[in-house]
């Protein structure tokens, strides 16, 4: 059967619901843009396709929701319909009307409650006309407010389409003769209005307001709504549960004084952050009232911390988070003040609020991260770190290394030419410093007062010598000009830059498990190159560098002490590394039972070693890769582990972590390192809340793969392009020839060399890394798009198919499916994971098809319980699920 479509220029056939390759998920409606099933008209010429449903839609309806005029089938023009009703902008057939530019998608115009006309109305005091109730379609425009409550719309809603009216079900069902008594305002009961009275314009409130007529107080309805669900008093004992939460507003943990909690959704928050005042007059800004937020992510402008709820003053961009504005020091006024040299407005002690991490919050004075105690001024967001406010610098002084003028102390160094190549400009130097405007020569205030130091990194008294001339550092082998004034020994004709006399003589690094130890040089007695083992450049050993005499390891001074890799505290990395050096039963992951029998703890039963080989398809429950080398099994059950996984250390240290990691066999978790959802081993490290799947542990920091001439090392300081896929990335694997540009990061590095596809099951898919082919001619096989023929694919020779790695892999390729585990707190009976590739049931959760997607489903024959393992159906990324 054939049919001439408006919306296509060949005839369209009418194709059986059995046809093979015609009825594949890779397909979709272009009216309805969902996956193609049941019969279908198709032009297998152009790869277009309809429903025989969407095909058959009448071309002008007249909707119940729109009776001014008939609405006409059309098909989308450069995305110009909204839909009226969902908000969403159909990318095929819509039904429009030109007089009115109104649209509605075929989803919504179709709707059986819709077209039967039986929706509920109401006529809200809000609003003029009647508003439609909508229960069962999803609202997609997360940029529309709800009219009352002004945040994001979702399903169940009320609408009036022709004024684009909407209001949440919960907002609408408010009734202006309710009152409510409130913690903000216990004079007089407050009283529900569809906006604030006009004589309030100072306010910026939108929406429904709690009104008091009496004192002109009204609070938004939105600051009324703290939790969805019923809330319980939590007292100051509080439960295990509570110790470990923290209040969703401040962020501090619970367990210390009265909350309220929510025993559905694991929801905390403290009593005094619930009963917060929505106006505070600050001693900070007392220009303006400050307006309670809980809507945008602000950066307070105090303690420097993100927050989504604080306090804001939108007239000066001035912000506090909550544990700032409700102080005890500051909400008293209790604040020790300094008017400092450097700033007009005085500035204000602060010591005892949270920690600063931030490295880009930088003091005023000195340049170097701010940290607490410190002055600050909030309006102006200007610190000071404590001792830099505190030390009193003169106002002239004469300085040996500027004899010909006085050098005067200023708050920053001033303008000079653009191509300035002073210390100062090469520098980008912002904070005090002393200057001659004259000879445009200066310096920071810290270098003006510079004395002889004793240090660990020299047995000599270490004495500042006041020249700019250029000089090469004797402790790190690099070169500086003009940028500090250096320390020199003149017992041993050693110069060092100023931030070297800091240097320890021997140091930890995650890189290496031995200690390292500064040298001065190495001699040899022959011509040797030595390769710095961080970055693979050459290490002068004329000059400093730390190295491994026990493993003939070197390194760069400034690559070992690099943030990133140096063990911080000393005395803590002794106790890690004693408890890391772990023997006997401790540090091994099974125990011997007798020889070839072991009892490991990741199986109930003792397993065999065995170095024969095994049937077809059986993979390691450890890595869930294919099993072709020595192993163990369980003769009771199908359990198959490699030796090399079997012996594995249950807590060590790896070369990219500064921390324990633990091992752990889970039946599911998401590795951090290469983002797959794996089963089995990992390693965890609780310090970061991190992961690693056992392929990503057993990469070296240099190693070599089959996919590169070169060898390859980690760079933890690389940003650039993934040539295997082509994104961008921070921290991967780049090519130690420096000509090479190649790079590559962990989750196209453990990509399997082989691969099988859903739909070819006689081939396997080879790993392939260019193609030859023209660009116009490459192309994914399996979602139809362009391919690059400069990055990674899968390939059948055979076949002659081509496809994206995710296309095949998707995330989940080592993901064991089919193993029952109890998913707590979401279903009742045991689960297992599958992916069902035909005729998929609908998500419980979503009610979407779970088609090709990783999803759990229920292993008891009379429950139909099925839900997409995904962020939108169970949020699975905060939890490791454990094999129970």
């Amino acid at each position: 059967m054939e049919i001439n479509h408006f919306s296509h220029y060949h005839r369209l056939v009418l194709l059986d619901q059995e046809t093979g390759t015609d009825q594949s998920p890779k397909h979709y409606c272009s009216g309805c843009e969902e996956a193609v099933e049941g019969s279908t008209y198709g032009c297998g010429n152009c790869c277009f396709f309809l429903h025989k449903k969407c095909a058959e839609l009448p071309g002008e309806i007249n909707h119940p929701i729109h009776r001014q005029h008939p609405l006409v089938l059309s098909v989308r023009n450069s995305g110009r319909f909204i839909c009226k009703l969902c908000r969403r902008r159909p990318k095929g057939f819509a039904y429009h009307c030109s007089s009115c530019q109104f649209d509605l998608d075929i989803r919504c115009a179709t709707h059986p409650q819709l077209v039967a006309e039986d929706f509920q109305k109401l006529q809200h005091f809000s609003h003029d006309h009647p508003l439609i109730f909508v229960q069962n379609i999803d609202f997609v425009n997360k940029k529309k407010n709800c009219s009352g409550c002004q945040r994001c719309m979702s399903s169940p809603f009320y609408c009036c389409l022709d004024c684009r009216f909407y209001l949440h079900k919960k907002c609408a069902e408010l009734s202006p003769k309710n009152k409510i008594t409130h913690h903000t305002h216990q004079k007089h009961p407050l009283f529900l209005l569809a906006k604030l009275p006009p004589l309030h314009h100072d306010m910026n409130y939108k929406g429904f307001v709690y009104y008091c007529s009496i004192c002109e107080f009204g609070i938004p309805i939105r600051y009324t709504f703290v939790h969805e669900h019923q809330l319980e008093v939590v007292e100051e004992t509080s439960t295990d549960e509570s110790a470990k939460s923290s209040c969703s507003r401040c962020k501090e943990q619970v367990q210390e004084s009265t909350s309220y909690s929510c025993g559905k959704c694991r929801f905390f928050i403290h009593k005094q952050c619930a009963e917060l005042p929505l106006e505070v007059s600050h001693p900070f800004h007392l220009q303006h009232p400050l307006i309670f937020h809980d809507d945008t992510w602000r950066k307070c402008n105090v303690c420097l911390k993100g927050n989504q709820f604080g306090y804001q003053c939108t007239s000066c961009e001035f912000n506090l988070d909550i544990r700032c504005a409700m102080h005890p020091h500051f909400v008293a006024g209790d604040l020790q003040k300094l008017q400092h040299f450097s700033h007009d407005h005085p500035l204000i002690f602060v010591e005892d609020i949270h920690e600063i991490k931030r490295k880009e919050d930088v003091c005023s004075g000195c340049q170097e991260p701010m940290s607490t105690p410190f002055y600050c001024c909030p309006n102006c967001k200007f610190y000071l770190h404590k001792k830099c406010a505190e030390t009193e610098l003169p106002l002239e002084i004469n300085h040996p290394s500027h004899r010909k003028h006085p050098l005067f102390r200023l708050a920053k160094s001033p303008p000079h030419q653009e191509k300035c190549s002073c210390y100062l400009c090469k520098k980008s130097y912002k904070g005090f410093v002393y200057y001659c405007s004259l000879c445009e020569f200066g310096f920071k205030a810290a270098d003006a007062f510079l004395q002889t130091v004793i240090t660990k990194i020299h047995e000599h008294p270490l004495t500042p010598f006041l020249t700019t001339n250029p000089f090469i550092c004797n402790a790190c082998g690099t070169g500086e000009y003009q940028f500090s004034f250096p320390y020199i020994c003149s017992q041993c004709s050693l110069m060092f830059h100023k931030d070297c006399v800091s240097l320890s003589r021997s140091i930890k690094i995650t890189r290496h498990h031995h200690r390292l130890s500064h040298i001065y040089f190495f001699q040899e007695k022959e011509a040797k190159e030595r390769e710095c083992n961080i970055c693979h450049d050459e290490v002068n050993v004329e000059y400093g560098s730390y190295c491994c005499s026990k493993c003939n390891y070197f390194a760069h001074v400034n690559c070992a002490i690099d943030e990133d890799l140096l063990e911080e505290d000393e005395e803590e990395e002794s106790k890690l590394s004693a408890s890391d050096d772990l023997t006997g039963d401790i540090s091994c992951a099974f125990t011997v039972i007798k020889p070839g029998e072991i009892k490991h703890f990741a199986h109930e039963h003792n397993l065999i070693f065995s170095d024969r080989g095994v049937k077809d398809g059986q993979s390691c429950e450890g890595c869930m890769r294919p099993i072709a080398t020595s192993f163990y099994y369980c003769e009771d059950c199908d359990f198959f582990i490699h030796e090399g996984c079997a012996k594995l250390k249950k807590k060590g240290r790896h070369w990219g972590s500064k921390h324990s990691m633990e091992l752990f066999f889970y039946i599911i978790f998401r590795c951090t390192y290469c983002w797959f959802w794996n089963s089995g081993f990992g390693y965890k490290c609780d310090e970061f809340d991190s992961t690693m799947c056992s392929r990503c542990h057993e990469i070296l920091d240099s190693c070599t793969v089959e996919r590169h001439e070169h060898p390859l090392f980690f760079d933890h300081k690389y940003e650039g392009t993934c040539c295997g896929c082509g994104f961008k990335f921070r921290r991967g694997f780049r090519c130690k020839d420096k000509k090479c540009k190649f790079a590559i990061h962990y989750r196209c590095l453990v990509l399997p060399n082989t691969a099988r596809y859903k739909y070819d099951d006689n081939h396997s898919l080879a790993l392939t890394f260019h193609d030859d082919h023209h660009r116009s001619q490459c192309y994914c096989d399996i979602c139809e798009e362009d391919r690059d023929p400069n990055r990674w694919f899968y390939h059948c020779a055979d076949c002659d198919v081509s496809a994206h790695p995710y296309c095949v892999l998707r995330e989940s390729p080592y993901v064991k499916l089919g193993k029952p585990f109890r998913y707590a707190g979401h279903h009742q009976h045991p689960v297992t994971f599958v992916k069902i590739d035909f005729n998929p049931p609908k998500c419980n959760e979503c009610d979407r098809p779970c088609r090709d997607k990783l999803a759990i489903r229920c292993t008891e024959s009379d429950c139909n319980y099925i839900s997409h393992w995904d962020w939108y159906c169970l949020s699975p990324g905060d939890i490791l699920h454990r094999d129970l």
